[in-house]
């Protein structure tokens, strides 16, 4: 094994890649923020019973470490939710809901393929009105069109009308029939149906119920046919967001599926995944928790989502959103005083322009082409020997004499008359 190489399922950012993360993150935060949303940032890692408290599954797939001062094993961080439940119940008991928290970094987890991922996230705690799953969706909206994409879709489903369905058609095995809706599995539910002997009206509902997934007609229709209580109130709640969401004008972007149970162990009633074309997985998912902060000693109603910041990152190189970014100005200085040259960098900077100079001694012409190929727009050379001494290039072969008396005003004529 090389001493250069990480393991597997990690990545590193190089400038181009970090630089692209970075505005993606700062356009997300934005939004975020403007929706009346506050940074958390939670610790890398935990002891292991705060996610096991939530999912006995988190010890299987967290990285584990032995904490050295209690013995207790710790993981590092399997899922922020969790933490953010803890947080509140906590650090915020005595305090009134509604709480609206963002988080962003990295959550590791020990499986096959990518085993850290980037995510950007926020919570709504303490309500339990329908208006909190269609602000947690409209600020999603809000966000990638913002990035300037179009195309999405957030698919909302209740996993109180899948459990309704189960017990008004008295399904066995309710565990492997879900784990069959999820994956579309068509000929495995047709073998289910077969092996517990489920046939006439029982056998066509189920049929029916994986066609389930379209917008507002797709309700009306899963009305009719399932008629228990607890799926009616599912899908009544669904209707009530749709009404919120058609005042913001955003329910062109909303898919409804009641075919199959979405979400983490802890989700209880409303998810969202979000999903576009030109990706094979999700963007986002997320969905109600309405019982997860009880485990942490208060009991609130609440809703988030997280989104996927690489496969985001991914679909917006894919759609060609990212323009080259391109540095501002390179300064080479040919003599060993570095003064000038530091007052025009940093009177350059105060205007708001990125600004690096050339610390390492060789040609002009070496330098000015490497300032071009590292991305540089412009190079002012200090002190060239000609009668005017120094120089702004637009480009390896166009190039400008700058008053000497007024510097920073003829580099900025030349920028300008050049755009």
């Amino acid at each position: 094994m090389a001493i250069t190489e990480i393991p597997k399922g990690f990545k590193t950012l190089l400038p181009d890649e970090a630089n692209k993360r970075e505005k993606i993150l700062t356009s997300m935060e934005r939004v975020i923020k403007l929706w009346g949303y506050n940074p958390l940032f939670p610790p890398t890692v935990e002891f292991l019973s705060t996610f096991k408290a939530v999912d006995e599954k988190f010890e299987e797939i967290a990285f584990k470490v032995v904490d050295r001062e209690t013995g207790k094993l710790m993981a590092v961080r399997p899922d922020f939710t969790p933490q953010v439940a803890r947080i509140v119940a906590s650090s915020f008991k005595d305090e009134a809901p509604p709480f609206r928290f963002y988080y962003k970094g990295k959550v590791f987890r020990d499986v096959e393929g990518e085993r850290e991922t980037y995510q950007i996230g926020f919570e709504l705690i303490g309500v339990n009105e329908p208006e909190a799953d269609a602000e947690i969706v409209s600020v999603v909206v809000n966000i990638l069109e913002n990035l300037g994409l179009k195309s999405f879709q957030i698919d909302i489903g209740n996993s109180e009308f899948i459990d309704g369905v189960i017990e008004e058609l008295q399904i066995p095995s309710p565990t492997t029939f879900i784990k069959l809706l999820s994956s579309k599995d068509i000929s495995g539910i047709e073998l289910f149906m077969e092996e517990h002997h489920i046939s006439g009206e029982r056998r066509e509902k189920i049929l029916t119920l994986l066609d389930l997934y379209g917008r507002e007609e797709t309700l009306d229709k899963a009305a009719q046919i399932f008629q228990n209580e607890q799926s009616l109130s599912a899908v009544k709640r669904l209707k009530e967001i749709l009404e919120i969401l058609k005042s913001y004008g955003f329910e062109s972007k909303v898919i409804f599926d009641l075919s199959e149970r979405k979400g983490m162990k802890y989700h209880t009633g409303i998810t969202y995944e979000v999903f576009h074309p030109l990706l094979g997985c999700s963007l986002a998912s997320g969905g109600r928790y309405d019982q997860l902060l009880k485990k942490f000693g208060r009991d609130l109603p609440a809703t988030g989502i997280a989104v996927n910041v690489d496969s985001l990152q991914l679909l917006l190189e894919r759609k060609g959103i990212f323009k080259e970014e391109k540095k501002d100005f390179y300064i080479i200085d040919l003599k060993k005083e570095r003064k000038l040259a530091y007052e025009i960098a940093k009177a350059l900077r105060e205007k708001g322009f990125s600004v690096a100079r050339d610390i390492i001694k060789r040609s002009i012409e070496e330098s000015v082409k490497t300032a071009f190929g590292k991305g540089y727009r412009y190079v002012i050379v200090l002190n060239r020997e000609l009668k005017t001494p120094h120089h702004i290039y637009l480009s390896s072969e166009k190039h400008f004499p700058l008053d000497d008396k007024n510097l920073i005003e003829s580099i900025l004529t030349a920028v300008k008359e050049e755009k």
